[in-house]
């Protein structure tokens, strides 16, 4: 179809170019025959007038066929093969956004996981509402019977959700020999660091590792940017 509608357009344009050059050739030579119209604007323009219509009309018949292509090629994008190829396209398109959905949903928990221990922490020793208060004010007797409570409350939310335990099993202030295959990630090591392992130091500090993680189990309900819910007692 492309190739017909090119040579039709061929063929118009090259037998206007001949209908126009007769025309063109006829006022040129009346022109030539009346010099005395070159004296004014009108033999000149006597003499291009065939030549500029012949452009202008090879641009109209340039761009008519230009449209009935783009039309043909809508009634293509119609058929039952180009429409069951866009189908596949947009399942595709909707399987992959479903994916990026899934995907989010399985970084999602992480999230919630975090909210829901300082949730715990605050519920059970009000962690948030001591680290957020200004205790400036306060002398070392009141803020030592704050920390207590706090302290308590933690503790046991704490050893509840993550039934924590240290990483090394011995006293801190203890000797202790770092094999070669120890767990950067489980111990690091601080002071003098030279050589190679293994390695002798003294215990500063024993680490902690959780053994379990107890949380509650996450439906997809819950909003992830409250940590403890607002009180408001009714009278």
């Amino acid at each position: 179809m492309e190739g017909s509608l090119v040579m039709k357009k061929s063929t118009v344009i090259f037998l206007s170019f001949i209908f126009f050059g007769a025309v063109n050739g006829l006022t040129g030579y009346y022109v030539y025959l009346h010099q005395e119209l070159l004296k004014d604007w009108q033999g000149y323009a006597l003499a291009g007038a065939p030549l500029a219509a012949w452009f202008l009309f090879t641009v109209i018949i340039a761009l008519i066929p230009v449209k009935k292509e783009e039309e043909e090629t809508e009634v293509k994008k119609e058929s039952p093969e180009v429409e069951g190829k866009k189908e596949e396209e947009e399942k595709d398109k909707t399987q992959e956004e479903e994916g990026e959905v899934e995907k989010e949903k399985e970084l999602y928990p992480k999230e919630v996981a975090v909210v829901q221990l300082l949730g715990l922490l605050q519920r059970e020793g009000r962690l948030i509402d001591f680290l957020q208060e200004d205790i400036e004010p306060y002398d070392d007797a009141q803020i030592g019977a704050a920390v207590r409570e706090v302290h308590r409350g933690c503790r046991q939310a704490l050893n509840d959700a993550l039934d924590l335990r240290p990483v090394l099993e011995a006293p801190e202030g203890s000797e202790v020999e770092i094999e070669e295959d120890f767990d950067p990630g489980k111990i690091r090591l601080i002071g003098n660091v030279q050589g190679e392992p293994p390695f002798k130091g003294v215990i500063r500090h024993c680490g902690w590792r959780f053994t379990k993680i107890n949380l509650p189990k996450w439906t997809g309900k819950e909003k992830t940017d409250t940590i403890a819910p607002a009180e408001v007692e009714i009278v």
